[in-house]
């Protein structure tokens, strides 16, 4: 009898932690969530990813911190000059992605980021990496909409390609401002995310659906 209650205080206690846990996890993720939509600054970006990446040691199975704390490290590449402090946080970036990968194969947002992160190593020195580069960003874009064609970061991020690529070469912007305006479409459609999956991008594809209609 007395073995049976102890089993049953060591369920109870199993599920009462695991409860505390998971209560944590998402206190953590809302805060750090909250941190990254209004972060400007270098510093500000460098604490929301060792936000994240604290959240992302002690829950390794869970990919959305892996993906935010790689998303900071790509922001904060735009707030630094200089090709190699740029690569120091992309480069940091590509571990988080690929951690996220190995939680979430095959993850449409995933994928969508890794193409996201090769496009803006190919802008920091387009001279030199536009060929090799840019074929591997629209490689991850076409998978991450195969997986998932509503996917509006996937479509916005090739638009984005699509763009630039039809105004290095003097060519029509059409096919990018199609591809904009569907995503813009998709932003829309999407509503407000009920958890932790991506939500960002729509202001992105509004710049561009702004630049066509001039």
């Amino acid at each position: 009898m007395k073995k049976i209650i102890l089993i049953i205080g060591l369920v109870v206690a199993t599920v009462a932690l695991k409860a505390q846990n998971q209560q944590a996890y998402q206190q953590a993720m809302g805060k750090g969530l909250g941190q990254l939509a209004t972060a400007q600054t270098l510093e500000e970006l460098q604490a929301v990813a060792a936000h994240f990446e604290r959240i992302a040691a002690a829950m390794p199975d869970q990919w959305h911190p892996h993906y935010y704390a790689a998303l900071a490290n790509i922001n904060a590449s735009f707030r630094v000059e200089g090709m190699a402090e740029k690569d120091k946080y992309t480069q940091k970036a590509q571990a988080f992605i690929d951690a996220a990968d190995k939680a979430s194969p095959d993850n449409s947002e995933v994928v969508a980021l890794q193409g996201y992160k090769y496009m803006i190593e190919l802008s920091a020195d387009p001279a030199n990496r536009g060929q090799s580069l840019s074929q591997k960003a629209m490689r991850y874009f076409g998978k991450a909409l195969q997986i998932d064609p509503k996917n509006p970061r996937a479509n916005i991020f090739l638009a984005q390609m699509e763009m630039g690529m039809a105004q290095f070469f003097g060519s029509s912007t059409e096919k990018a401002c199609g591809q904009a305006s569907q995503a813009l479409k998709l932003f829309e459609s999407s509503g407000s995310a009920q958890s932790f999956d991506p939500a960002w991008g729509k202001e992105v594809a509004e710049e561009i659906v702004s630049q066509c209609g001039k």
